[in-house]
């Protein structure tokens, strides 16, 4: 099961989310799916994940995420993404510049019967501004 996990894991973070796959994301979560970080002041059910996923879409073009690292130990996985991508909408302020820019996030997922139950994400949302107003390919850190 440890595997399965992983490799949901890994397509949730590398192509429903970065692709603004929104059915394809809420068939890969778990009823109840609880984001312990949310973001836009929502509750942190599946509709906190599916607004960070538009938002994400909405701000930046052409998302590329690597994993870097994916360790899987029971029903948890640890992701270790880097996030490429263009930025072509607002985004915390930054108006579009068009550089392409690199984030490295943290993400812990619970899993539930195959299905992603709880998620928690570290990531350096300065670190990301500070990439959208400096030179092309900077990263961030994270």
């Amino acid at each position: 099961m440890t595997t399965d996990n992983k490799a949901v894991a890994i397509a949730v973070h590398t192509q429903a989310l970065p692709g603004n796959h929104a059915q394809a994301l809420t068939a890969l979560l778990a009823p109840g799916f609880h984001d312990h970080d949310p973001v836009h002041g929502r509750a942190g059910g599946a509709e906190s994940l599916l607004a960070t996923m538009h938002w994400y879409c909405d701000a930046f073009t052409d998302q590329r995420v690597d994993v870097l690292h994916a360790i899987a130990e029971g029903d948890l996985v640890a992701l270790h993404l880097e996030l490429s991508a263009r930025h072509t909408g607002y985004y915390r302020g930054v108006a579009p510049t068009g550089r392409r820019f690199r984030v490295r996030e943290m993400h812990v997922l619970r899993f539930a019967d195959g299905r992603e139950a709880e998620h928690w994400c570290v990531r350096d949302e300065a670190a990301l501004v500070r990439a959208l107003e400096h030179a092309p390919g900077h990263v961030a850190a994270g």
